[in-house]
């Protein structure tokens, strides 16, 4: 009999251990050397979204007639292109595309129905040739910026890359603290040489003398034309 009993529990200890192996498949990822874990979410960067105080310089402070507050503008790229917003430049023609970055002058408050959409300027020192259609102004060429983009929240530094929509009729409130892209045409005639460029935004004390207006530099355009 004592041999029989040892029998039939050598049986059900090796039962009981194959029960418990196959029982436990949902359990091997977490055992040593395991290698069919799935990834954390965690261990993915996740992008940046661009800040005002990214970008080199000051900036000027924009203030359009109406705006409570008005914001910091900072030109971050440039380059030539045919066409802006689906608007093609006149034949001789491109558009100086500027990227703009946007954010309020306040920084413990937002900014109300802001547009950069028919609002600024680029402008370079005159030289020996022309300006294109207009003269010059106290000795410099100016170029109106239309047609401009909504400005938006970008997750990253796609810019250029980015699907832009007309600002025509669009204005956009800006969230304290908060930084906000666009992107601007100038039409320039090719046969105008530019020297350095700045960018030009009326403020308060100047809202319609674009020779009075407050300028920050844009960086030498990329591209051709």
């Amino acid at each position: 009999m004592r041999s029989a009993k040892l029998v039939v529990g050598a049986v059900s200890a090796a039962l009981l251990t194959a029960c418990s192996s196959d029982g436990g498949g949902s359990q091997g990822g977490n055992a040593p050397g395991a290698t069919d874990a799935a990834p954390s979410s965690v261990d993915t960067p996740s992008a940046k979204p661009p800040a005002f105080e990214d970008f080199p310089g000051e900036g000027v402070v924009f203030t359009d007639a109406g705006m409570k507050v008005g914001v910091k503008t900072k030109a971050i790229d440039a380059t030539w292109m045919p066409e802006v917003l689906d608007t093609p430049a006149k034949p001789g023609h491109h558009y100086l595309v500027v990227w703009v970055a946007v954010t309020p002058a306040l920084p413990d408050r937002g900014a109300d129905k802001v547009s950069v959409n028919r609002e600024f300027y680029v402008r370079h020192k005159a030289t020996s040739g022309p300006c294109g259609a207009e003269p010059a102004i106290s000795g410099y060429c100016y170029y109106w910026g239309w047609p401009g983009s909504e400005l938006d929240a970008l997750e990253d530094d796609k810019w250029r890359d980015h699907r832009w929509q007309s600002g025509e009729y669009v204005r956009t409130d800006i969230k304290r603290g908060e930084t906000v892209i666009g992107q601007v045409g100038f039409e320039v005639a090719d046969t105008v040489e530019l020297g350095e460029l700045e960018l030009c935004v009326p403020t308060v004390e100047a809202l319609s003398d674009k020779s009075e207006f407050p300028c920050t530099p844009v960086k030498a355009p990329d591209g051709s034309r």
